[in-house]
């Protein structure tokens, strides 16, 4: 039998009230043919141009009145919807009882209990098999998957094969794709802990194909929200929450978080309802006030006007000590090699001297302490006057005539020496008029002379 109510008085062009005879505790859903859809413990009640009223077909033996009285409340806190191929099904929070409502026909499929185990646990679909990560019960967070037996009508835990499983939790953000489970968050007791209930900051995945977890480190503490919520869905692949002031999509692939932020953006929004996205729109419960109740519908693109706020998942922690050693002696080792290989290109036809020689790529030859005094000079000062150069060659008191004969002399000997090194016929040091003074000579070098230094002394030198 199908009852037809009048079309339901607007109370915007997004808002429809819903059903006056609506009890207070009910399911929100859509059907197998993605129609928001309102379920009772007897009847069905579906938005096509209007409301639309079935009574449901039940099993007296296994779900009857008993059965709903013993469970006391029937809403989405109390049962969580997910859409499996042409059937919707209503698992219980906390383990147990998994309820089929096909077309018209709600049935219980289970043959367990009322396990109160695993409460506010993640609960989806793979592969068309219903599961529950971790949740809370008889005083414990659980840390295992189960998963709901279609044969058997049991339910039977995953035994993984990591040796490292993540802490228990329940409230846990998560999301199914690429046969892997993610989960972010959620909270628990930790041992030792004298707190009740905290905030878990861990982020990991298990993977279907290899029974194994993976731990994807810390979350980032900056996350808009930490913690599950019911009120989502998934938009485009990506988990989405939603606050009466935010929209948060999660992407676990890339590791990424894009919230939406207005003040009243789901105004009154209903979180302990899901919400649904069909072609482009949300549909999600909103709670006027005491007694009026809306169905309310939001088109994306509404979100396109707000300026989004972008977030990493994962905590980026400052590199550890041992890969920061690595980089810096990595880098070393090729700031050494580069400053070698300048190092022999500074060598490569440079006159160099030092205490005792004259060095010329690889030879050198033994100079006398003036003769090295003298280069030394030449090289600090670039010039040299006779005056100067005769103190360097004696410290004896001889006419002028002799100092000249001792300079030719001197100069003669430093070129020789130098072209036997070099093997060139040019002269090294060579004397010409002073320029300030054309009565006097000056002595200048004829390329650039420079004092011999280590390795060492070359690679820090600024």
């Amino acid at each position: 039998m199908i009852g037809l109510f009048l079309v339901p008085f607007c109370l915007s062009s997004q808002d429809i009230i819903l059903p006056n005879d609506l009890p207070s505790d009910y399911v929100f859903s859509l059907d197998s043919e993605d129609v928001p859809m309102l379920i009772t413990k007897n009847r069905a009640i579906r938005l096509k141009t209007q409301w639309a009223y079935d009574n449901l077909e039940t099993d007296s033996l296994k779900l009857g009145q008993e059965f709903f009285k013993a469970l006391s409340k029937f809403n989405n806190e109390t049962f969580i919807v997910l859409n499996n191929s042409d059937e919707i099904l209503l698992a219980l929070d906390g383990g147990g009882h998994v309820l089929s409502l096909n077309k018209s026909i709600l049935s219980r499929i289970d043959n367990s209990v009322n396990q109160k185990n695993q409460f506010k646990a993640a609960v989806f679909s793979y592969n068309d098999r219903l599961y529950m990560y971790g949740g809370y019960g008889f005083w414990t967070f659980k840390n295992y998957i189960t998963y709901f037996d279609n044969q058997t009508g049991q339910w039977e835990i995953i035994i993984p094969r990591s040796k490292d499983v993540p802490a228990g939790r329940w409230k846990a953000i998560f999301q199914v794709f690429n046969d892997k489970l993610y989960v972010l968050g959620g909270r628990n007791n930790p041992e030792g802990s004298n707190n009740k209930d905290v905030s878990l900051n861990d982020h990991f995945y298990f993977d279907f194909i290899t029974q194994e977890f993976t731990n994807l480190g810390e979350i980032n503490p900056k996350l808009p929200i930490k913690q599950e919520a019911i009120s989502s869905t998934i938009i485009n692949g990506k988990k989405a929450y939603f606050q009466n002031d935010r929209a948060v999509f999660f992407d676990f692939e890339k590791d990424t978080v894009t919230s939406y932020f207005k003040k009243g953006l789901f105004k009154n929004i209903n979180t302990k309802k899901p919400v649904f996205e069909l072609r482009d729109t949300l549909f999600f419960i909103k709670n006027i006030n005491d007694t009026t109740r809306v169905l309310s519908k939001f088109p994306l693109n509404k979100l396109k006007k707000i300026v989004p706020e972008f977030y990493q998942i994962s905590l980026k922690k400052d590199p550890p000590l041992q890969l920061f050693l690595t980089i810096f002696f990595v880098l070393l080792f090729c700031w050494i090699t580069y400053k070698l290989f300048v190092f022999k290109d500074f060598l490569k036809g440079l006159v160099l001297y030092d205490e005792n020689r004259i060095y010329f790529e690889d030879k050198s030859a033994l100079l006398s302490p003036e003769q090295i005094s003298a280069i030394k000079a030449l090289h600090l000062q670039n010039q040299l006057t006779s005056f100067e150069l005769n103190e360097i060659i004696s410290s004896k008191k001889f006419v002028k005539s002799h100092f000249t004969a001792l300079r030719i002399e001197f100069i003669k000997e430093i070129n020789a020496i130098y072209k036997k090194v070099t093997g060139t016929d040019l002269d090294l040091v060579e004397e010409v008029k002073d320029p300030n003074d054309k009565r006097y000579k000056i002595y200048k070098t004829t390329q650039q002379v420079s004092q011999k230094e280590s390795f060492v002394s070359f690679l820090f030198k600024i």
